[in-house]
Formats: structure tokens, C-alpha cells, sequence
């Protein structure tokens, strides 16, 4: 098990945000061997997710991304590499093993990538030449020493660079480099505090996650038209409008997204991410559940809420808000969007 070149200085750069526990995990990085010195070898797992449907391109439907439409896939891969393990442990009981499914301190993309699985591609994702890159990855630790697979895969993106410009808030800051803080993946799912406002704009309709390096990469022409039950769409999960997730409840949205990784968003989150899609939407007739919002007793809900009020150019819930607030990011929030109304009207 080899070291990640290269991360350390991705993480002195900043570029993973806030996500602090890959800056926890940097040293079982470099060297594997000191986090799990029991274990000589890993196997890795590919499971295809590929969906053939395309995002929605109504503004007021909200795009939740392809891996996250069915169950939690860290459930769903998990149970394997765990039956797996148990098979293997029928043959040899004496075998250790450990599984991970995105959750451990070892780097699935470049585990994958020696070991002759595909190759990570300009966009950060591993790409498999048969396959695509629509693919979850999954680490079985194993005491005994395993012969190694490959050759490595060569890196066949040649003079593609088409998900580069397709980043809606450029975050492939180079090829290979994606700098977390403007992906509107860790936008909506791993920041915990406000998206930033000069970002909202370029997030659109997407209220978890993105897909977009991925949809314009030529090898997803292979990706499957179809992924396992498991992980096949939930009623719903393409085509809500935004009005209907403004308005789910905390015990609806548990009960909707139960065992979804959705849920990794938290409520609020979730509310914020739709709140700014509902101003990026334009759309005037979202003004109601919006306006509730503006009530809401988490500020994080009440100051996105105030963005996208001021986006769809309402201005006396703005005033009341403004007479009533006390939490100072709210007041900031709701003094920018009355002055962008404002200007627009």
C-alpha cells in the first residue's frame, strides 16, 4: 500500500475546506502501513451507479446528484464487501479483514488506480475505460500478502479538457486539482455554514451535489443505462419541484430521504441548498414557501431565505425581516438581498 503523493500539499493549499478530518487523515495517507500495520494487502471494489435520465433542466425542479437518487451506496457496498469478507474468511479463518466504503484515511481513487482499475482524470474521478466514471469504490483490508493486479491504467484523457470550463464555479482549479471550496458537491453537502454568496448564483438548481464534470466526460458514453436496485431512483427524486422540498417538514424529510445519503446535508442544509436554488430559479411563484421560511427558526434557513426573497424582487417581507432580526449574519444577509431587490425593481 503506497503513500498519496501529493495530498499534503493539497491540504496545505486549504483546498478541503472545512472536511478537517482529511486533514486528520493526511499522515495514514502518505504511509498506509502506520494506520493498519496488521494488514499486507487491500482489494478494491467498483460499483457502477450509471443513469441514463438527465438532470432536469426546469429551474424549478431540484437535481439531487445521480449517486445520492436511491439508497445510501456506503450501506449498499459495505453489506458486500462484508459478505465478501466472510467467503474469503470460510477459506482462510485465520484471514483479517477490514472494509471501507469512502470512510477510512486511504485514497479509493488511487488505490483504484494502481491497481489497474482505470485512471483519475483531469476532473478528480477515476475513470474506467469500459465503464466511466459513474462508480463507487470500496476497500477490503486483508492480513495476507496478495499478489499485485494491474499493469497501472494509463492516463487516456489526452487533450480533453472538457469538464474543466463544465465546472458551473470553476473548482478544477488545474487539471487534476479540484479545490473542494467552490465544488458545489462540498457546497451542498459537506459545508455546514452558508454557501457563499458570490458562489449561489452558478449553483442553480442543483440541491445536492453535481454531476456536471462527470456529464460531459466522453467515457460516460459506456457507463450503464441502468444501476442496481438498490441504488435506482427513488419515487420522486428526479422531478420534486423546489415548492415541495421548501415545504417538507424535519420528520417528512427523514421519513423521504431514510436511508439516503441525502441526509448527510442535514435538514438545514438541505433547506439552504433549495433555498438557493429557489433564487437562482427566478421564479415568482416560489415566493410563498420562501417567504415562510423567512420565519424559520435556524438562521442559517432565515438568511438564505432572505437571498432568495431578494432574488425573486420581494421587498416588504425584506423591511419586516430587517425591523425584527437580531442574529448579525441574518441582518447582512437580509440588508444585501432588499438592496438587490431594490435594484432590480
Amino acid at each position: 500500500m503506497a503513500g498519496d503523493d501529493g495530498y499534503a500539499e493539497w491540504i496545505d493549499a486549504g483546498m478541503h475546506g472545512e472536511m478537517g478530518y482529511l486533514e486528520r487523515h493526511a499522515p495514514v495517507k502518505a504511509d498506509p502501513k502506520s494506520g493498519f500495520p496488521e494488514y499486507r494487502s487491500v482489494v478494491v471494489a467498483a460499483l457502477e451507479y450509471g443513469e441514463s435520465v438527465p438532470p432536469s433542466s426546469d429551474p424549478s425542479v431540484g437535481n439531487i446528484s445521480r449517486y445520492a437518487l436511491g439508497d445510501d451506496y456506503h450501506e449498499v457496498l459495505k453489506e458486500r464487501l462484508i459478505r465478501a469478507a466472510d467467503l474469503v474468511r470460510a477459506v482462510e479463518p485465520g484471514l483479517a479483514t477490514r472494509a471501507f466504503v469512502d470512510t477510512g484515511p486511504l485514497n479509493e481513487k488511487l488505490i483504484a488506480a494502481r491497481a489497474g482499475l482505470g485512471w483519475v482524470g483531469r476532473h478528480t474521478n477515476l475513470i474506467d475505460r469500459e465503464r466511466g466514471s459513474y462508480l463507487f469504490l470500496g476497500l477490503l483490508l486483508v492480513s495476507a500478502e496478495l499478489e499485485p493486479t494491474g499493469p497501472q491504467e494509463v492516463d487516456r484523457c489526452g487533450v480533453c479538457t472538457d469538464c474543466i470550463p463544465a465546472c458551473p464555479t470553476g473548482a478544477i482549479v488545474q487539471p487534476y486539482v479540484l479545490d473542494a471550496r467552490r465544488c458545489i458537491s462540498y457546497l451542498t453537502i459537506e459545508l455546514k455554514g452558508p454557501i457563499p454568496r458570490e458562489l449561489r448564483p452558478q449553483v442553480g438548481n442543483r440541491i445536492f451535489g453535481c454531476d456536471d464534470c462527470q456529464q460531459v466526460c466522453p467515457w460516460n458514453r459506456f457507463a450503464k443505462a441502468a444501476p442496481p436496485h438498490a441504488l435506482a431512483a427513488r419515487p420522486g427524486a428526479r422531478d420534486t419541484g423546489l415548492g415541495t422540498w421548501l415545504g417538507l417538514s424535519i420528520e417528512e424529510w427523514r421519513q423521504r430521504f431514510r436511508h439516503s445519503p441525502v441526509k448527510r446535508a442535514g435538514y438545514h442544509g438541505f433547506l439552504r441548498n433549495v433555498l438557493v436554488a429557489a433564487g437562482c430559479s427566478m421564479d415568482r411563484a416560489l415566493l410563498p414557501p420562501v417567504l415562510t421560511l423567512l420565519r424559520h427558526a435556524e438562521p442559517l434557513v432565515r438568511g438564505h431565505a432572505a437571498w432568495a426573497a431578494g432574488r425573486l424582487g420581494e421587498v416588504d417581507d425584506l423591511e419586516r425581516l430587517l425591523g425584527e432580526e437580531s442574529d448579525p449574519w441574518v441582518r447582512d444577509e437580509a440588508t444585501a438581498a432588499l438592496q438587490d431587490a431594490q435594484d432590480a425593481g
